[in-house]
C-alpha cells in the first residue's frame, strides 16, 4: 500500500436509528428496501442544492464508509439516480428524515460495470445505509461555507485529540502548517528539504492503538523498494508530505498524523485502518535531489 492520495470520500455517520420497530419496509422504483423515519419538517431539496447528511455504510455488521460525528457529507441535487441505489431516495427527503436502506451484494454486484468490483463486495452479503438530513444548502457558495465551517470545527476537536495522545511528549515536537506534529529522532546533514525536492523514503506506518499496517521495509508487505516522491506537489497524504520540509538527508523521525491529514472517511480497501483514525510514520530519509530525474525513454 502506498501513501498517495485517498480519494476523500466523506461518508457515514453515527446516527440515532431505531433498530427495531418504527414504519415497515417500502422500496424504491428499482427495488431497493428502505424504512423511512420522517422528520417534522417539509422541505425538500431541489435541484442546484445539496443535501448535508450523517450516513453510516457497513457490509453486513462492518463499517465500509462513515462521517461519524465529524464532517457531513454534501449530496448535490440535479444528477441522475441509479436503479437500486440510495440516490433514488435524495429527491424525495425532508430535513429531519432518517433513513435504513438494505442492497443485497448479489444484486448490487450484477448492476456494477464490469472492473469496477472492490474486492470487499462478495455475493451473499449485505450493504446497510444509514443516513439523517441534517440541512439543505440552496446553492455552491453557501455549501461551501457549511462544509469549511464543519472543517474547521472538526479539526480543532481532531488536534485536542491527538495533543491529548501525545501529552507531555508534545512540547518537544515540532507542528506542520495543518497539524500534524514531527518528532526528530535524527537529524540528517545538509539542507532543508524543500518543495519540490525528490526524495526517497523508507517507512513504517501505524495507528495510534499500535497497528502497523504498511510498511516498505518489512517484507510481509511484499514491497521493499524505496518511497520516491516529489515533495510539497500533493503526491502524498497531507500530514506525511508536511512532515518532509522539517527534514535533512539522513534524518529520521516520526510524523503524528491527524485522521483529516491522512486518510480521513476512507482509508484504502484492505487496510486495518478505521473511517478517521490517526496515524504516526516511522520514516528515513534515504536520498534528496533538487528535482525528480528526466524519465529514460
Amino acid at each position: 500500500m502506498k501513501l498517495f492520495n485517498a480519494v476523500l470520500v466523506v461518508l457515514a455517520g453515527a446516527l440515532l436509528l431505531a433498530s427495531c420497530g418504527g414504519p415497515s419496509y417500502q422500496k424504491t422504483a428499482g427495488g431497493m428496501p428502505y424504512q423511512l423515519f420522517p422528520g417534522k419538517d417539509t422541505q425538500v431539496a431541489k435541484s442546484g442544492e445539496y443535501l448535508k447528511l450523517h450516513l453510516l455504510q457497513q457490509i453486513n455488521d462492518s463499517v465500509y464508509f462513515t462521517t461519524g460525528n465529524k464532517i457531513p457529507l454534501y449530496v448535490p441535487m440535479g444528477g441522475q439516480s441509479q436503479p437500486y441505489d440510495i440516490s433514488e431516495l435524495w429527491g424525495k427527503l425532508h430535513v429531519g428524515d432518517s433513513v435504513i436502506a438494505t442492497q443485497m451484494m448479489d444484486t448490487f454486484i450484477k448492476r456494477m460495470p464490469p472492473g469496477n468490483l472492490p474486492p470487499q463486495f462478495k455475493n451473499g452479503d449485505r450493504i446497510i445505509t444509514k443516513f439523517k438530513v441534517l440541512g439543505i444548502l440552496a446553492n455552491d457558495s453557501l455549501k461551501r461555507l457549511d462544509e469549511e465551517k464543519e472543517t474547521k470545527a472538526y479539526a480543532v476537536r481532531e488536534s485536542k485529540e491527538v495533543e491529548a495522545f501525545l501529552g507531555k511528549k508534545l512540547a518537544g515536537l515540532q507542528r506542520t502548517p495543518s497539524g500534524a506534529f514531527v518528532e526528530i529522532i535524527t537529524p540528517g546533514s545538509g539542507e532543508l528539504i524543500q518543495a519540490g525536492n525528490f526524495v526517497s523514503v523508507n517507512y513504517t506506518g501505524s495507528t495510534f492503538a499500535g497497528k502497523v499496517f504498511d510498511s516498505n521495509t518489512d517484507t510481509t508487505f511484499k514491497h521493499v523498494e524505496p518511497l520516491r516522491f516529489s515533495v510539497g506537489v500533493g503526491q502524498m497524504i497531507k500530514g506525511f508530505d508536511e512532515a518532509m520540509p522539517f527534514m535533512r538527508k539522513g534524518g529520521k523521525a516520526k510524523v503524528y498524523i491527524p485522521s483529516t491529514l491522512g486518510y480521513g472517511a476512507a482509508p484504502p480497501p484492505g487496510a486495518p485502518i478505521k473511517p478517521y483514525e490517526h496515524l504516526i510514520f516511522d520514516f528515513t530519509v534515504l536520498d534528496v535531489q533538487a528535482s525528480q530525474p528526466a524519465q529514460k525513454k
